[in-house]
């Protein structure tokens, strides 16, 4: 179920160079949200920019939560690249914003009792949707790959380094922190040691480009594996039919990355028409 509802700013923060985190107060989404899932976001409360905002929530609190002064809210961790992002940048504590959400399909966890290893891949501010993920899974032996353009792309790295059963890699492409190279190509240097694992389970999300050459190594792979598309999006709601992929599934070629996604099998996905 999809609210549209007021949510209340919290924080709103600087991170690091162009990225920022935005802490929202919504019970009744923080209260409804599984990873993956995602809000679409008014910028302001004027009418322009016309278009929402979709944002992958990277953390959220339900009221059932140990942490008493989270309960309730949620973050979205977000670049300033355009106008809408960059009107979110300048929101005050307390200020209203309107939401819609939670919305879209999000990923499909492994079956409890599992003893499953788990990898994550994420790559710039797709790591956003693995945030969440890591904390339901923190139980798990989980290898995490990260990477970014630069160092400065490396985001909460704390985060995924934390937990004893967490393993990090990092990536950057100039080679300015971690190892030289994408994501991707850092991945494939160590999926030689998970060959014997029979039950793996892979969870990605980041740009086409990476997420097209992660599905070329992992296709023909039986394991379990995840992508969460990025889109641009109208309405959020399936209604526009603007952020449609292309799918093998010959019922239902056409599927919406906002209503059938955002999260798919990677193996459903018609890669060469992404």
């Amino acid at each position: 179920m999809a609210y549209q509802i007021d949510g209340i700013v919290v924080k709103n923060r600087n991170i690091q160079s162009s990225y920022y985190l935005l802490e929202l107060k919504c019970p009744p989404i923080a209260n409804k949200a599984r990873p993956g899932q995602f809000v679409m976001l008014k910028p302001s409360s004027q009418n322009y920019p016309l278009l929402r905002r979709p944002f992958s929530l990277s953390k959220f609190y339900p009221m059932n939560h140990p942490d008493k002064s989270k309960r309730g809210q949620f973050s979205i961790l977000y670049k300033k690249v355009g106008l809408g992002t960059e009107m979110m940048s300048h929101l005050k504590e307390d200020q209203k914003i309107n939401l819609i959400g939670p919305l879209g399909n999000g990923y499909i966890l492994p079956p409890l009792p599992s003893p499953s290893t788990i990898i994550l891949i994420g790559g710039g501010i797709g790591i956003a949707s693995l945030l969440s993920l890591k904390e339901v899974l923190k139980d798990h032996i989980l290898f995490v790959f990260i990477g970014g353009k630069t160092k400065e792309d490396i985001l909460c790295e704390k985060e995924f380094r934390r937990g004893k059963n967490t393993t990090l890699y990092i990536a950057t492409e100039d080679g300015s922190y971690g190892e030289k190279g994408t994501v991707v190509k850092l991945f494939v240097s160590r999926m030689s040691q998970f060959s014997s694992e029979k039950d793996l389970y892979v969870y990605s999300c980041g740009p086409s480009g990476m997420l097209k050459s992660l599905a070329k190594k992992l296709i023909r792979k039986r394991w379990f594996v995840q992508v969460s598309l990025e889109s641009r999006m109208a309405c959020g709601i399936g209604a526009c039919w603007g952020c449609v992929v292309k799918t093998i599934d010959s019922n239902n070629p056409y599927q919406r990355v906002c209503k059938e996604g955002p999260v798919f099998n990677l193996k459903e996905v018609d890669w060469e028409n992404l």
